[in-house]
């Protein structure tokens, strides 16, 4: 007898909220989880191997495509922990305050 159920495969997802500077805390989050999964799997281990899609809105979407961008060998260009670095090294460039003035 059928139950008419069928097997899926599960997908993995990983959103990353928006909120401006703000992208510091899923940043820090994901770089001490990337870390943890060295520790089990190696130092080549990268977010984005744990993950079938992963998206973002505004600095979400900054920090997701630094999580997959792949570099010559088709691997993540970056690990994790190196987004907070970027972020704080060229804050006034992505996130002008020029509208402060008016």
């Amino acid at each position: 007898m059928s139950t008419g159920l069928t097997k899926r495969r599960m997908v993995t997802v990983l959103s990353i909220d928006g909120g401006g500077i703000r992208g510091i805390i899923p940043s820090t989050l994901l770089a001490f989880l990337e870390s943890k999964l060295q520790e089990l799997d190696g130092p080549n281990a990268r977010i984005a191997d744990y993950f079938d899609i992963i998206a973002g809105t505004s600095t979400g979407g900054l920090v997701t495509t630094m999580l997959t961008a792949p570099n010559k060998d088709n691997r993540p260009m970056y690990e994790a922990k190196d987004i907070n670095k970027f972020y704080l090294d060229n804050t006034p460039k992505i996130f002008p305050q020029h509208w402060l003035a008016i």
